[in-house]
């Protein structure tokens, strides 16, 4: 899906874009890198059994497994950010982050997201080349 289809979805935990119209971080970040011919992990029920417990090492946890950890900021690369609710991922874009909000996606420019650490996606996960 086109990032920008995306901005203004309403979030829900659980919620992919095709199917519901909504998004939460994993598939707004799920979402952006496929369109762009990037594999990503598929979420399992333990994930959002661990997010519904507020255990959020798990995007850490997963984030290492799949990608380089950066501190450039290009295209597709994957944000682990905080907020005063948690932990969320967001997707560089557009010279800012793709994001969800307390209701819905939005872009935020850089520097107004509290990102602690980036990830690129490693060489394997390429379906094809970026633009």
């Amino acid at each position: 899906m086109n990032p920008a289809h995306i901005i203004g979805m309403p979030y829900r935990l659980g919620a992919t874009p095709e199917k519901h119209q909504a998004v939460d971080c994993l598939s707004l970040a799920r979402s952006v890198l496929l369109n762009y011919g990037i594999k990503s992990p598929e979420p399992t029920r333990d994930w959002y059994r661990r997010l519904k417990k507020k255990d959020y090492s798990i995007f850490k946890e997963q984030l290492e497994l799949w990608g380089i950890k950066t501190k450039t900021l290009k295209l597709c690369t994957v944000g682990l950010c905080r907020s005063d609710t948690g932990y969320g991922l967001c997707i560089y874009w557009e010279d800012g982050w793709l994001n969800c909000g307390e209701s819905e996606a939005r872009w935020s420019p850089t520097g107004v997201l509290q990102v602690e650490e980036c990830y690129y996606p490693q060489k394997r996960n390429f379906v094809r080349p970026l633009d």
